[in-house]
C-alpha cells in the first residue's frame, strides 16, 4: 500500500537534479495533536466541524461517499476554489484522483496519478503548505490548476498514509493564503477521520458490491437513498439548493414484450450509458428500479436542473438503439419529473414524492418530456382558486 515505488524514485530524481528549486522541507508544518486555546477561540465555528465529523464515524458509508464529506468539512474550515484527493485503489495498485472539485480536463495530465503534493504528502506524513515560486515541480502543478498555493493533508488507514486531501486556491482569489492554522485544523480532522476511512477502506469492495446494479453498472437505490440523506444534512448546513431527477424509460414493458428480456437488458444499459455521460463527479446517477433512474445534482437551481435534464432528454432522443441486431433499430424516449431542495420539499420522503408525480405528469402529458414539481403545485394551486 502506497505510492508507487519507480513514481517516488523518479520524484526524487528530478527534485535532485534541478538545483533551483528549494528542498520540499520547506513545505511541510509542524502539527500537533491538540489545538492551541487561541485557536480554539478565534476558530470555534471550525473546531465544530471537526466535533461534526467526529460524531459521524459510526456511520456506515462507502469510501467515496466519506471523501466527499472530508472534503466537504474541509471546505467550511478553509473554503478553496479546487480540491483534489488522491487515495490509494487496492486493487489497481496505484494512487488515484477519487475526487477533483472545479478540477478541469485539461489538468488531467499533471493530476492523472499522484502528483507531487501526494508524493511530498507520503514522504513527510505532515501537512504541507506550498506556494509558488519556490520549487518547479510544485510550480507546475499550480500553473496547471491555476492556482497560487495550495494546502496537502495526508490522510490515514491503520496509521498508514493512503493518499491525500489537497487544496486549492486561484491566481485570481481575493482569499489569503492557506495558514499553519489551516492547516493545523485539517491535520486534526483527518486524525479524527482515520476510524472512518479504515473501516470504510475495509469494506470497500463488499459495498461497492452491495452498492452496486449488476445489469447496468449504476448505483443501487439502497445507496441513493443513503446519498440523499448525505445531501439533505449538506444542504441544510450550507444552505444551498439541489435537485432530484426521476427518469423513466417511455414505452419500456412493449419492448421487453416485444424483443425479449436480453434486449430489454442491452436497452437498459445502453440508456445508462447516456445518463453517465459528461455528469460532474459530485453528481449521483442511480438505478431505482425497472427501467426507472434517479438523479441528484447537488449545488443545482431548478434552471439548472432543467437545463440537464433537457440535455438527456434530445440525447436519449436522438440516439439509435439496436434491439438484438444491426437491422432491428428502435427509437427510445425518456420522461424526467424535477424536484428542487428548499423550493418544492423540505424533507426527503417528499422531494421522492414530489419528483415522482412531476414523471406522472410528464408521461401523462405525452412523454418524451421534462416536468417540474413547481408547475403542478401551480397548476393544482390556480385549480383550487
Amino acid at each position: 500500500m502506497g505510492v508507487n515505488a519507480r513514481e517516488m524514485f523518479s520524484m526524487s530524481a528530478s527534485e535532485s537534479a534541478d538545483p533551483a528549486s528549494s528542498p520540499p522541507e520547506r513545505f511541510v508544518v509542524e502539527v500537533f495533536s491538540e489545538l492551541r486555546p487561541e485557536t480554539i477561540q478565534k476558530r470555534w465555528e471550525d473546531v465544530n466541524v471537526i466535533l461534526r465529523m467526529s460524531m459521524l464515524t459510526g456511520l456506515q458509508m462507502q469510501l467515496d461517499a466519506t471523501l466527499n464529506l472530508l472534503c466537504d468539512m474541509a471546505a467550511d474550515i478553509a473554503p478553496f476554489d479546487k480540491a483534489i484527493v488522491y487515495f490509494w485503489d487496492e486493487n489497481r495498485e496505484l494512487m488515484e484522483p477519487r475526487i477533483a472539485r472545479h478540477v478541469e480536463k485539461t489538468a488531467g495530465k499533471e493530476i492523472a496519478s499522484g502528483n507531487i503534493l501526494n508524493v511530498w504528502a507520503i514522504k513527510y506524513g505532515r501537512p504541507l503548505l506550498v506556494e509558488h515560486g519556490h520549487h518547479a515541480q510544485s510550480d507546475a502543478l499550480l500553473l496547471a490548476l491555476a492556482a497560487g498555493s495550495a494546502l496537502a493533508v495526508p490522510l490515514f488507514v491503520s496509521n498508514r498514509v493512503t493518499g491525500s486531501l489537497q487544496l486549492f486556491r486561484s491566481t485570481a482569489s481575493t482569499a489569503r493564503a492557506f495558514c499553519k492554522e489551516d492547516a493545523q485544523l485539517l491535520w486534526i480532522l483527518s486524525l479524527v477521520a482515520e476510524n472512518l476511512l479504515t473501516r470504510e477502506y475495509a469494506n470497500e469492495g463488499l459495498l461497492r458490491f452491495a452498492f452496486t446494479d449488476y445489469l447496468t453498472g449504476l448505483r443501487t437505490r439502497g445507496y441513493f437513498e443513503q446519498q440523499l440523506e448525505l445531501e439533505f444534512k449538506r444542504a441544510e448546513r450550507k444552505q444551498q439548493k439541489f435537485a432530484l431527477l426521476m427518469i423513466d424509460i417511455d414505452h419500456f414493458k412493449v419492448l421487453n414484450d416485444t424483443f425479449g428480456h436480453h434486449v430489454g437488458d442491452q436497452l437498459l444499459r445502453d440508456v445508462t450509458s447516456i445518463l453517465v455521460k459528461d455528469m460532474r463527479e459530485v453528481d449521483t446517477v442511480a438505478r431505482y428500479g425497472g427501467e426507472e433512474f434517479v438523479i441528484i445534482l447537488p449545488e443545482t437551481t431548478e434552471t439548472g436542473a432543467v437545463f440537464v435534464a433537457q440535455r438527456l432528454r434530445r440525447a436519449v432522443d436522438q440516439a439509435k438503439f439496436f434491439a438484438g441486431s444491426p437491422h432491428s433499430v428502435q427509437h427510445l424516449t425518456i420522461s424526467i419529473g424535477v424536484a428542487v431542495y428548499d423550493t418544492d420539499a423540505q424533507f426527503k420522503r417528499d422531494l421522492i414524492e414530489f419528483a415522482d408525480a412531476a414523471l406522472y405528469a410528464a408521461k401523462h402529458a405525452g412523454r418524451n418530456r421534462v416536468m417540474c414539481y413547481s408547475e403542478l403545485a401551480r397548476k393544482e394551486g390556480r385549480e383550487v382558486s
